[in-house]
C-alpha cells in the first residue's frame, strides 16, 4: 500500500487522521454535553474523512516538493467528500439526508476557499484520477468499520458544488420547515467548527481542551479561612452556585465577592470571563491564579488563559525558561480557546456576531461553554448591540451567560427581554448592610479646575478623575506649576510607563497604605484597578461613570467625616470636558443630560440602594431612548449582514472600532535607540535567526515602546519620521512634533484646537 503525506513535516495522512481521532476522544470525554450519540458520530466521522481528497497526486507532489500553490489544484476538501459513503452511513447509522449534508458540507468547507472557479469538468477529472489512489490507500489502520468508497460527484442531495450553507437557506419555506433547517445549520456549525478546532489542535500537537477540568472556586473557601476560621459564602455567591444551571443576571455591591460569585457558577465548566479593560483582566487573571490556583504555574497554565492584546507578553513571562516549543504550546492553546477558562477582553470572543469567514469554531466552542459578562454598563452602543446579539446566538446553541455588575440600567434589561433573552435574578440586589454609606457627596455646578482641588485637598490620598487625557494633563500640569506633587495616568502613554503608573498607582491605592498625594487619572481607573482613595473628585460623565468612578473612594469602608468624601462637578452652564452633542462625545448626550439633571440637588450621604434607585429611575428606555435605538440599530445590521462572511481581519478592526495606529514617538525611539535598535535588528534578519521565541520576545520588548495614537489626529504621512530601520516591520516613528515625556504622556501640539478624544477600552 502507498504512504500519503498530510504534512509539509512529513506527516502521514494516517498519523493526522489519528491525531485529530486523539483529539476527539478527548473532547467527548471532557465535555460529553456537547452532542447526543448520533451527533457525536457525525464529527467523528469528519475527522476520518476531512483529508482523505489529499491522496490526490497534486498535493503529494506539492508537499512532497515543498510548494505552497498548485493552479490546477482542487481544494482537498471538495475531494474528501467523494469518498464518503453516504448509502452505507445512512444504513449503518440510520443518518437521514440533511444529516449527511451537514456531514458533506462541514468537510468541504473545514478550509475557507473560494470555489467560484472549481470548473465542473476538471473537478470531475480530479475525482476520476483519485479513483487509483483510494485503491492503493489503506485505511484499515483507522480502525473505523465504514470504508471510503470510490471517488465519484456527490449526489446534489448532499451537496452542491460552490454552494455555501447559509443561515437562511430556504426561507420561503414554512414555519415548521425554517425551525427544521435552522436545527440543521446550527448542527453543521457545531460539526464545523469542532472539526476546525480539532484539526488545528492535531496539527500544532496540542490538547483540544485542558484536561484535567477543575472546580473554578475551589481553594478561594480554603484561602479565606486561614486568615478567618469563620468565614463562609455570602448570599451572593450561594445564590450563582444555587442557578449554576440557568442564565442569570446579578447586581452585587463592591466588595460583595462578584467575581467569587462568579467562579461558584461557572463550577467546572468551559469558562470565558469578560471585562472591558486590559488592566482589570490582568488584576482578575492574577487574583484567580493566587486564589484558585494557588500561585502553582503548572496549574494555571493548565487552565486559565489571558486573552487582549497583550497576553503575548504575561505568556512570555509565565514560560521565561522554557524553550520556544513549550512556548508556543502554550500560546497556540490560549489562542484557540483549549484552556477550561480564558479571561478576555470582548474583542477577543464576540466578533463571531458578524460570521466572519471561519467564524464556527468560536460559536461551537460557546455552545457548551459559560460566558460571564462584567461591568456591561460600561460599553457604548455598538459594543452593547454585539454582547446581547452575541448571547442571544450563544443561548441558542446551549451555552450559558451571567451578567453580573454592580449597577444594572432597566433599559438593558428591556433589550435582553425584547431579544428574547431567558434568564433568571434574585429579587434584590446584594447590598451589605455594614457599608452602607460608602459616599458623602456635593455636586458643584461648574468646571473643574486646579484651584478647585487644592481647596478641596485634605492631605490624604486624592483621586481627580476626567473625562479626557486633555483635560487630565492640563490639570497635572497647573499642579506641578505650583509645586504640588502630583502623578498621572491615561491611556496615551507607551507600555513600558503605563505599566509602570498602573503598578504606582495600585500600591499607593491599596487600603493599608496611608501615604498621601494626588493622582489624576482618566476613564482607565474607572473599573480597572482595585484602589481606595480617601476623597474623589471628579467631572460627570454620566450616572453608571460617576458611580464607577466613587468605587474607588471608601471602596470596602464606611465614611464618618463631616465634609463631602466625593466631588463632582456638572460644568455649570456648559457640560464639563469631553462632552458634547454629536458622535465625539466621551459619553452619550442625553445620558449626560438626564445624569446631571437626576444629581442637581445631590448633598450628603448617596446610599448603594439610593444609586440603584437613580439609575432605575433615570435610565429608563423612554428616556434614553437614543442610545436604545442606536443598540437596536447595530442588531438590525448584524441580522441583516449575518450571511455576508466577510473576512476576520476587517471585523476585528469594525468590532474594536480602530481608529488609532501604533507609533514610536521619536523622543523615545532616540532616549532609547540602542535598545530599540537591537530588537528591530532581530526582526529584520528574522530569516537566518533560528531562534523563533527570540523574535517574538523582540516585537513584544518593541511593544514596550509604542502608544497608541487616534487617527484623526494625525494630519498627514509626513508625521511619521522614515526610518530604515522599522521598515517592513509595520512599526511607525512619530515626529518630535508631538511631544512625549515619561511624566504627561503624549501631547499633540500640531493641533491647534484641544481634541476630546476617549480612551480606548481595548
Amino acid at each position: 500500500m502507498k504512504k500519503y503525506i498530510a504534512k509539509s513535516n512529513g506527516e502521514t495522512l494516517i498519523e493526522h487522521t489519528n491525531n485529530l481521532l486523539d483529539e476527539f476522544n478527548l473532547l467527548k470525554i471532557t465535555y460529553p454535553q456537547i452532542f447526543n450519540d448520533s451527533s457525536w458520530k457525525l464529527l467523528q466521522l469528519a475527522c476520518v474523512y476531512h483529508d482523505m481528497g489529499k491522496i490526490n497526486q497534486r498535493f503529494q507532489q506539492k508537499v512532497l516538493t515543498n510548494r505552497s500553490y498548485d493552479k490546477l489544484e482542487i481544494p482537498h476538501g471538495l475531494l474528501s467528500i467523494t469518498m464518503i459513503p453516504f448509502k452505507e452511513l445512512r444504513k449503518k447509522y440510520g443518518f437521514n439526508r440533511k444529516q449527511l449534508k451537514v456531514l458533506a458540507y462541514a468537510i468541504a468547507w473545514h478550509h475557507e476557499r473560494d470555489f467560484s472557479k472549481v470548473d465542473e469538468q476538471h473537478y470531475q477529472d480530479e475525482i476520476n484520477a483519485m479513483v487509483p489512489e483510494e485503491e492503493n490507500f489503506d485505511i484499515s489502520t483507522l480502525n473505523i468499520d465504514v470504508p471510503l468508497q470510490k471517488p465519484k460527484k456527490v449526489s446534489e442531495r448532499y451537496y452542491t458544488l460552490g454552494n455555501r450553507w447559509l443561515i437562511n437557506d430556504d426561507i420561503a419555506s414554512s414555519k415548521e420547515r425554517q425551525i427544521e433547517n435552522y436545527h440543521y445549520f446550527q448542527l453543521f456549525v457545531k460539526v464545523k467548527g469542532l472539526l476546525n478546532r480539532i484539526d488545528y489542535a492535531a496539527s500544532g500537537h496540542y490538547q483540544v481542551e485542558s484536561s484535567p477540568r477543575v472546580n473554578l472556586s475551589q481553594n478561594i473557601l480554603e484561602n479565606w479561612q486561614q486568615k478567618n476560621s469563620m468565614a463562609s459564602w455570602n448570599e451572593l455567591q450561594k445564590w450563582t452556585y444555587n442557578h449554576r444551571n440557568e442564565n442569570i443576571v446579578v447586581i452585587g455591591q463592591t466588595g460583595e465577592g462578584k467575581t467569587e460569585g462568579a467562579l461558584r457558577w461557572l463550577a467546572n465548566e468551559k469558562a470565558f470571563y469578560v471585562l472591558p479593560l486590559k488592566s482589570a483582566i490582568n488584576a482578575i487573571y492574577n487574583r484567580i491564579a493566587d486564589t484558585v490556583f494557588s500561585g502553582d504555574l503548572l496549574q494555571i497554565n493548565n487552565s486559565l488563559a489571558l486573552l487582549h492584546s497583550d497576553m503575548m507578553a504575561k505568556a512570555l513571562d509565565n514560560e521565561k525558561d522554557a524553550d520556544y516549543e513549550a512556548f508556543e504550546q502554550l500560546v497556540n492553546e490560549e489562542r484557540q480557546w483549549s484552556k477550561q477558562l480564558s479571561i478576555a477582553t470582548l474583542d477577543q470572543i464576540f466578533p463571531f456576531v458578524y460570521h466572519y469567514k471561519s467564524y464556527e469554531p468560536s460559536l461551537a466552542t460557546l455552545s457548551y461553554s459559560k460566558v460571564v459578562i462584567d461591568e456591561i454598563q460600561m460599553y457604548t452602543p455598538d459594543l452593547l448591540a454585539y454582547i446581547i446579539y452575541g448571547l442571544k446566538q450563544i443561548q441558542k446553541y446551549g451555552g450559558k451567560f451571567e451578567i453580573m455588575t454592580a449597577t444594572l440600567a432597566p433599559f438593558i434589561v428591556d433589550l435582553m427581554k425584547e431579544t428574547n433573552l431567558n434568564f433568571v435574578q434574585p429579587d434584590h440586589p446584594f447590598l451589605d448592610p455594614n457599608v452602607n454609606h460608602r459616599h458623602k457627596v456635593q455636586v458643584i455646578h461648574a468646571d473643574l479646575t486646579v484651584d478647585d482641588i487644592l481647596k478641596l485637598n485634605r492631605n490624604g490620598k486624592t483621586l481627580v478623575i476626567c473625562n479626557t487625557v486633555n483635560k487630565a494633563v492640563e490639570l497635572y500640569q497647573d499642579l506641578r506649576e505650583r509645586n504640588i506633587d502630583a502623578h498621572l495616568i491615561h491611556s496615551r502613554f507607551i507600555r513600558h510607563d503605563r505599566d509602570v503608573k498602573e503598578k504606582e498607582i495600585s500600591v499607593f491605592g491599596k487600603s493599608d497604605n496611608h501615604k498621601s498625594g494626588i493622582w489624576i487619572g482618566t476613564q482607565v481607573v474607572e473599573a480597572s484597578l482595585d484602589i481606595d482613595f480617601d476623597l474623589l473628585i471628579t467631572e460627570l460623565s454620566e450616572l453608571n461613570g460617576l458611580f464607577q468612578r466613587m468605587g474607588r473612594c471608601y471602596r470596602r469602608r464606611n465614611y464618618k467625616g463631616k465634609k463631602p468624601n466625593v466631588y463632582v462637578f456638572d460644568g455649570g452652564e456648559h457640560a464639563p470636558h469631553g462632552i458634547r452633542k454629536g458622535n465625539k462625545s466621551v459619553v452619550d448626550w442625553q445620558m449626560f443630560e438626564i445624569s446631571k439633571q437626576a444629581i442637581v440637588n445631590i448633598s450628603g450621604y448617596l446610599s448603594e440602594q439610593d444609586k440603584l434607585d437613580l439609575i432605575n429611575k433615570n435610565y429608563t428606555s423612554d428616556k434614553v431612548s437614543d442610545f436604545v435605538n442606536q443598540v437596536k440599530d447595530d442588531m438590525a445590521y448584524l441580522h441583516a449582514t449575518e450571511n455576508l462572511r466577510p473576512d476576520k481581519s476587517k471585523i476585528k478592526q469594525i468590532f474594536r472600532n480602530i481608529q488609532n495606529i501604533d507609533v514610536i514617538p521619536e523622543e523615545v525611539y532616540l532616549k532609547n535607540k540602542d535598545e530599540i535598535n537591537d530588537n528591530l535588528n532581530i526582526l529584520r534578519n528574522r530569516k537566518i535567526i533560528p531562534d523563533k521565541k527570540k523574535l517574538i520576545e523582540a516585537k513584544e520588548n518593541l511593544k514596550d515602546w509604542l502608544v497608541s495614537v487616534p487617527s484623526y489626529l494625525i494630519k498627514n504621512n509626513a508625521d511619521f519620521v522614515k526610518n530604515k530601520q522599522m521598515k517592513g516591520l509595520g512599526f511607525y516613528l512619530l515626529s518630535k512634533e508631538y511631544h512625549y515625556d515619561s511624566e504627561t504622556g503624549l501631547s499633540f501640539n500640531r493641533i491647534e484646537s484641544k481634541s476630546d478624544e476617549d480612551d480606548n477600552f481595548f
